[in-house]
């Protein structure tokens, strides 16, 4: 990504890595986890949804046996954002546990492996083969995060592999009902797979946004101070506790619009304390707390939905998943990548302007518009290929490049 730097210049503090990877002799797509998987998530994003737009106005056909709907649901989800928190998680757990990454042959194994599941999710010689090899990615990922962290003892990261055998259960729900072995649980696989991803965002959170936040306060003349509450950490992540289990056994009982509403609360005061209004010359921090947010207005609708007969509970999910996720991976992609390869955590007014068109996405897909609701999807989809499109053409190509400081990786 050609930075043009149009803000101020945050420096990183970076977990220095006790045991240095020599530099790789192959690939340098291969020297670390983020780049690959970085790299696939962008392309997916746009590739699926050109191929969603196509089977919304018939030019294609719904993929195998799946409801298109399904299909869309389950590669946005298991495809697109599973590749993006791959490539973060196997670059945070290699700093955490201060290890060596992985790279080479076997990253390229699990890259091919996650890239398999794509292809026989779109055409499957047969739906349990497809299945099977979907099925295999998280559990190879977490294998891969899994060893790091048992061999240093660093077992307060188990979180993140149990969160993704949690995805795992999620994506097993949805192929057992595919298979035909089960009944109505694909949706309820969809609705916890999305509730994981939101899980995993508000430990994350928890552990990272603060600290971005403070250290670009320390840029500031006046460095505000960043409030935390010790109530609230710990009811961040249970609220999505219980969330993910009123999806799975009250679905639409009006007590879940109650537990999103105050899933919002909980949120909405957590977010506050991280001082968001005084990130705004810090684009590649206020990114991050854009994203949060439009996962709180998502728990919002999705209380309306409930409550109400206002919007459709598939409404209430996309401001989750365009609006949360697409933000949120579009500034965590950023700033991993600029950070990792040895670039200042500077981003130009195109990727700001990025950012923007990802939440008019969102509002968009809402049906927010004061036109006709097809017209609004359409655009919604056309404009997140353009947004992708346009931060894959600035990201790739550094990413296929060695470190512009010379370290490996």
């Amino acid at each position: 990504m050609e930075i043009k730097p149009a803000t101020i210049a945050i420096q990183p503090r970076l977990h220095a890595i006790h045991e240095p990877a020599p530099q790789p002799s192959g690939p340098v797509a291969l020297a670390y986890g983020f780049r690959p998987f970085f790299i696939l998530a962008c392309l997916w994003g746009i590739l699926s949804m050109c191929l969603w737009l196509m089977i919304l106005y018939g030019p294609l056909e719904s993929p195998a046996s799946l409801p298109a709907t399904w299909w869309h649901g389950h590669e946005m989800v298991f495809g697109f954002v599973a590749a993006a928190a791959a490539g973060f998680l196997l670059t945070a757990v290699t700093n955490w546990t201060q290890s060596r990454p992985l790279q080479g042959l076997p990253l390229l194994a699990l890259a091919l492996l996650w890239l398999a599941g794509r292809i026989l999710m779109w055409w499957p010689p047969a739906p349990w083969l497809a299945s099977s090899v979907d099925l295999a990615f998280l559990p190879a990922l977490i294998i891969v995060i899994m060893i790091p962290i048992l061999r240093t003892k660093k077992y307060h990261q188990g979180v993140f592999p149990a969160l993704l055998g949690i995805l795992w259960l999620a994506n097993l729900l949805f192929h057992l009902e595919w298979l035909g072995l089960t009944a109505e649980t694909a949706v309820v696989g969809l609705r916890l797979g999305i509730n994981t991803m939101v899980w995993l965002i508000v430990v994350f959170g928890g552990r990272m946004l603060p600290a971005f936040t403070q250290n670009a306060f320390a840029t500031l003349d006046n460095q505000p101070q960043i409030k935390t509450w010790s109530a609230i950490e710990l009811l961040a992540p249970w609220s999505m506790v219980i969330v993910c289990a009123g999806d799975i056994l009250f679905l639409e009982h009006w007590g879940t619009g109650f537990v999103f509403l105050a899933t919002a609360v909980i949120h909405s005061i957590r977010l506050s304390g991280w001082r968001p209004l005084q990130t705004v010359r810090q684009p590649i921090v206020w990114v991050l707390h854009l994203g949060y947010a439009w996962i709180i207005f998502g728990f919002v609708l999705r209380a309306v939905a409930v409550l109400t007969d206002w919007l459709l509970p598939a409404t209430a999910f996309h401001a989750i998943t365009v609006g949360g996720f697409g933000i949120l991976i579009l500034g965590i992609v950023t700033r991993v990548s600029l950070a990792h390869t040895g670039r200042p955590l500077q981003v130009d007014r195109t990727t700001i302007a990025l950012y923007i068109l990802m939440s008019l996405t969102a509002i968009l897909r809402l049906d927010f518009a004061p036109f006709d609701y097809g017209w609004a999807v359409s655009l919604s989809g056309v404009l997140w290929v353009f947004v992708f499109l346009v931060f894959a053409l600035q990201l790739i190509p550094f990413l296929l490049r060695p470190r512009v400081d010379g370290r490996p990786g």
